[in-house]
């Protein structure tokens, strides 16, 4: 199992688990700690090829917070797979999430995903 804490460097008031995204690897699939905005986006962003590598889903159940910078970032890799013949999940998608899918009219975003436990 490999993990990885992607920090922002940003210094400010809130917890560290707020203004950070972590992820950690576990066989096909990344788990995503956090809150994923675009104060925290960008570490992620440029180490996307490598930590993508073997990745056909992602579990974003942890993510305290997803803006849409973070929504683009999702719509972003799964184009990226599909042009790669590749099937990329979400998994554990809540409300908030799913509205901001709604909200934008991307519900082929979260087609062929596993059905919520």
């Amino acid at each position: 199992m490999k993990q990885d804490i992607l920090d922002n460097g940003i210094v400010g008031n809130a917890p560290a688990s707020q203004e950070t995204v972590s992820w950690e690897k576990t066989e096909n699939t990344l788990f995503l700690k956090g809150t994923l905005d675009r104060d925290s986006l960008l570490p992620l962003w440029q180490q996307k090829d490598r930590v993508m590598e073997g990745i056909d889903n992602i579990d974003v159940s942890l993510l305290h917070h997803v803006d849409s910078t973070g929504l683009a970032l999702f719509v972003r890799l799964k184009g990226e797979c599909q042009q790669q013949g590749r099937t990329l999940t979400l998994s554990g998608v809540g409300e908030r999430l799913e509205t901001l899918v709604a909200l934008y009219g991307l519900q082929s975003l979260l087609n062929d995903n596993p059905p919520k436990a």
